[in-house]
């Protein structure tokens, strides 16, 4: 009788790998986007009569136009150009420059055979600091340095014929958009750069004000969608979601409307100045073919302020984050200025 032979099983499989947790899930990141969907929640539609929010709205100076495929689609095409070499160039940065943000982007200056240039040394002259308003220290010019790292000149052949129309016609659809004190600002030789925005895994961006002598230039600033979800876009009057909110009385107002890919909005006066800004994917879309990426953004900065016309706009409410109002408050009588962040009313 043969001796029944003894069959060997094989090892057990190791336990898979545990994924390691992406920094846009992290718990932070989801009570960062848990708020927001609150305020969205209650906030009220932002209207627009003529691509406008009313001139006696909170957010005056927003702007909206769903773009023409015509112009659309050779942006998307520089947009893509854009975000290509940068990757080749392994220039992308997080959106805290030097931090962990999940977010990525970068800046792009057009070639300086289409208009006057636009570069480090000129934006410097003009007084603008590359980093983050907030930080200071080693980790402003950290962050300083790794924004001015982000930062190339576009070739000519990256900007084809029909995307340098497309620009002109951009343009001309906002200046319909802004009051006419801004206007001036509004054209190629004042779209200082081209930012564009990588969402990756990131479902929102928080509200948040653009510093303009900071890392947050413009005068008057053009958001894309390029790709991704549809989104809302959150204008939110009252503390900066960055800053504390000292009082009852100070918490947001939010005003909110939708953008899918190929539409874009303006941010001028006190959309842009005064209002906080944020972004949450919330799905759905009309085109597609875009819509299961990830989202995407162009932002066309145009115009530089001066210091005091910063000053002017955005900065006396922060006044710890401007030199010249700095300066000012040392050689006032009581030599102080407030706190990092705190926000003034007028």
């Amino acid at each position: 009788k043969k001796k029944k032979q003894k069959v060997e099983e094989p090892p057990p499989l190791p336990p898979p790998k545990k994924k390691r947790e992406n920094p846009a899930h992290s718990k932070h990141e989801r009570k960062d986007r848990e708020q927001l969907e609150a305020l969205v929640e209650r906030a009220k539609p932002l209207k627009f009569v003529g691509g406008r929010a009313p001139s006696d709205h909170t957010c005056s100076g927003a702007g909206f136009c769903s773009l023409d495929p015509s112009i659309f689609a050779p942006l998307q095409q520089l947009h893509a150009n854009i975000v290509a070499a940068l990757r080749r160039g392994k220039l992308l940065q997080s959106w805290e420059g030097k931090g962990k943000d999940v977010r990525e982007r970068g800046f792009a200056f057009l070639p300086p055979t289409m208009i006057p240039v636009w570069d480090r040394a000129r934006l410097e002259k003009g007084g603008l600091r590359f980093g983050a308003a907030q930080k200071e220290g080693q980790d402003f010019l950290n962050d300083e340095e790794a924004n001015w790292k982000s930062s190339f000149h576009l070739f000519p052949r990256d900007v084809t014929p029909e995307a340098r129309t497309a620009l002109h016609a951009l343009i001309e659809l906002v200046k319909q958009r802004v009051d006419d004190r801004y206007k001036e600002y509004v054209s190629l030789e004042n779209l200082i750069a081209l930012q564009p925005n990588l969402h990756n895994d990131a479902k929102h961006l928080p509200p948040h004000l653009d510093f303009p002598m900071h890392d947050g230039f413009g005068v008057v600033i053009v958001t894309i969608q390029m790709a991704g979800p549809q989104s809302v876009i959150a204008l939110l009057k009252g503390a900066d979601s960055d800053f504390d909110i000292t009082t009852e009385k100070e918490k947001e107002r939010c005003w909110t409307f939708s953008l899918n890919v190929g539409d874009c909005y303006i941010l001028s006066g006190d959309a842009r100045n005064v209002c906080d800004h944020g972004v949450l994917c919330v799905g759905g879309g009309r085109r597609s073919h875009k819509v299961d990426a990830a989202r995407e953004s162009l932002n066309l900065r145009f115009g530089l302020h001066t210091p005091a016309f910063a000053d002017e706009e955005v900065y006396w409410q922060f006044p710890s984050f401007s030199s010249t109002l700095q300066a000012a408050a040392q050689a006032s009588h009581n030599g102080e200025a407030p706190a990092k962040g705190r926000r003034r009313r007028r």
